[in-house]
């Protein structure tokens, strides 16, 4: 009797506790990384003894300020699963919840999608700064004294003019066209091949198309849309225009479809190095290639500005680069001495020397020349050469540092005494100068791919140059591995794509 009621009790007890709810299992998934600003999709599988539960009602929740708080209430589907999404603004834990079972909580760490980085500048930061050279102008510095300001230690001279021209490559770089349409604006042109044997001839009417075989260059004329004559393929080509020194007569100037600019001076070369047409305007490098250089604001040198010695230095540096590119010969990739852009120094021919304030840099760049000595200004290094002259935009600030850079801190080249760090406050006194000050973005997937991390929590810079170029930054991932990058002050700009590397605070962005 006793123990038929012992029995009774204990069946009793234990009808007590939801023995089924042991039974009752909530699979959670979807822990993982984002930004505030993407979405991440947590989901549940509800079960009963393995058996997926359909249709049931499943909360989210979050835990927040100690407690744990519904998100939202999900329907389970045929399969027993629920899917919702959830963008935190910060790293938050969740969890799906029933009367009858909790989930595994679930931790979405949120890491911010990017970090702006107040900067300044703009370029490499080596040797002269233009809007500093512009600034220094304006308060009455020469174009001598410019030039020993920002290649210290370096002497501004002359040499002898020898009258030589230089090739410039106006077309022909990867992504220009694979034909091309040259048309002349007045006068007559003519097309002759390496022998210098006439091809074809006529006037702004008639037009020629280029392109490129396995066997040389082709020329086509055409007249209203009617082709007039065809070339074969020829290892070299050359147009010639009259008003030139190649053929007197009307002045015209030349248009090169593709290309960046308009040329009135010299004449056109077309080859085939590479898989498209070349093009390369053959220029007297001390007036009809600087003439046609585009590196600095004309108006910069009219009488409302007062900056014409800034003019003048600038002629004087891409003169010493004009010549050292001559003297190291033709480049095999664009049979040129120059590119016409920012691989060398900008050049739009007419474009620049007809347009705004044209004739004011015509004047500073004969300013540079001593036609009577046939002697032409330059700048010469320590040792009597011809100085290299790299020059840039702006330079900036970064924490208490300002100025040009050494040429081996952005470069990782051996150091060069007329190339290193001045102090530069007239960049920054500049009127108008837009590089003043700007913010650039580090996103997280480029941050990911400078620092080697899977996700990356935070940034910061941690060494600079003495120009206050960033030379060292810190990056920190979720997991709390810590890498340390180094890189010279060019290399950080182009790795961040930024305008110049002078680098400020660093601030977290969502």
């Amino acid at each position: 009797m006793v123990a038929a009621l012992l029995a009774t009790l204990l069946a009793v007890g234990l009808s007590a506790v939801p023995a089924a709810a042991a039974g009752y299992t909530l699979t959670a998934s979807g822990t993982t990384t984002t930004t505030a600003t993407v979405s991440k999709t947590l989901s549940v599988v509800y079960r009963y003894d393995g058996r997926v539960q359909k249709r049931a009602k499943v909360d989210l929740q979050r835990y927040s300020n100690g407690a744990w708080t519904r998100v939202t209430t999900l329907t389970t589907s045929a399969t027993g699963r629920a899917s919702t999404a959830v963008r935190p603004s910060a790293t938050t834990k969740y969890r799906f919840k029933t009367a009858r079972a909790t989930s595994a909580t679930l931790t979405v760490t949120v890491v911010p999608g990017s970090w702006a980085i107040g900067g300044s500048g703009y370029g490499h930061g080596v040797g002269m700064a233009q809007w500093g050279a512009y600034q220094m102008a304006r308060e009455g510095s020469s174009a001598s004294e410019i030039l020993r300001h920002y290649y210290p230690g370096a002497s501004v001279g002359t040499a002898p003019n020898p009258w030589t021209s230089v090739d410039v490559q106006v077309l022909g770089r990867s992504g220009d066209p694979a034909t091309s349409t040259l048309s002349l604006s007045a006068g007559s042109w003519r097309l002759v091949d390496g022998a210098a044997t006439q091809l074809a001839t006529g006037t702004s009417a008639r037009k020629i198309s280029i392109a490129r075989t396995t066997s040389g260059v082709t020329a086509k004329i055409t007249e209203n849309g009617t082709v007039r004559q065809t070339i074969g393929a020829r290892p070299s080509l050359y147009l010639e225009w009259t008003g030139t020194d190649y053929w007197s007569g009307t002045a015209g100037t030349v248009s090169v479809s593709g290309a960046q600019g308009t040329y009135r001076h010299g004449r056109l070369r077309i080859s085939s190095p590479g898989s498209l047409p070349n093009i390369v305007n053959q220029v007297v490098i001390n007036d009809e290639y600087l003439y046609g250089l585009d590196e600095m604001a004309s108006l910069w040198g009219t009488s409302g500005y007062g900056g014409a010695a800034a003019l003048q230095a600038q002629a004087i540096v891409a003169r010493n680069y004009a010549i050292l590119a001559k003297g190291a010969g033709l480049k095999a990739s664009c049979d040129c001495h120059l590119y016409d852009d920012t691989r060398s120094q900008n050049y739009t021919g007419w474009k620049k020397e007809g347009g705004e304030a044209g004739a004011t840099w015509r004047v500073a760049v004969d300013a540079t020349r001593q036609d009577a000595a046939a002697t032409v200004t330059v700048v010469r290094n320590t040792s009597g050469g011809i100085a290299e002259t790299p020059y840039f935009s702006s330079s900036g600030r970064g924490g208490s540092y300002s100025g040009t850079t050494n040429n081996q801190d952005a470069f990782g080249t051996a150091a060069q005494s007329h190339l290193q760090h001045v102090s530069d406050p007239y960049s920054r006194q500049a009127p108008g100068n837009p590089y003043a000050s700007w913010t650039g973005v580090l996103t997280q997937a480029r941050a990911q791919k400078i620092f080697g991390l899977k996700w990356v929590a935070s940034v910061k810079i941690t060494a600079r140059y003495s120009s206050g170029q960033i030379k060292t930054m810190q990056a920190v991932s979720t997991g709390g591995s810590t890498r340390t990058v180094t890189k010279t002050a060019e290399g950080w700009r182009i790795d961040l794509g930024f305008r110049g590397s002078w680098g400020h605070a660093v601030t977290a962005r969502k």
